[in-house]
């Protein structure tokens, strides 16, 4: 069973549908790419720990590892599993949001980090 999530919003600011396990996410995945012909990936949220959806298009997984790396803001800063990865999520935010952002190798060396371009 799913239901809205008031703590995760997409690029529209509407609610990601939330789901509390692997198989529900991927039983929602079969049934958009039926239903809607959207070819859509499941993933684990690192703010909620719950799953969601994605385009296919737009993935970008981040490590399954955590590391101890904070923003200016406190809080902990994604870290994506290859360098590829991460620079297609820069790529996808100069595009959507015109932000400039560099990659770099995690200090603690367990994936990229993304750091705005100055």
């Amino acid at each position: 069973m799913n239901f809205k999530s008031d703590t995760c919003v997409g690029r529209n600011n509407r609610s990601l549908t939330l789901y509390y396990t692997k198989s529900e996410a991927d039983e929602g995945v079969r049934y958009t790419k039926a239903t809607y012909r959207k070819e859509m990936v499941s993933y684990k949220c690192s703010k909620c720990g719950y799953y969601h959806l994605a385009p296919a298009n737009r993935n970008t997984p981040l490590a399954e590892k955590r590391c101890n790396c904070f923003d200016r803001n406190g809080s902990g800063k994604d870290l994506y599993s290859s360098k590829s990865s991460a620079e297609k999520r820069a790529k996808i935010l100069l595009l959507e949001n015109g932000v400039k952002l560099s990659v770099y190798k995690c200090l603690e060396e367990r994936g990229y980090h993304l750091s705005k371009v100055k």
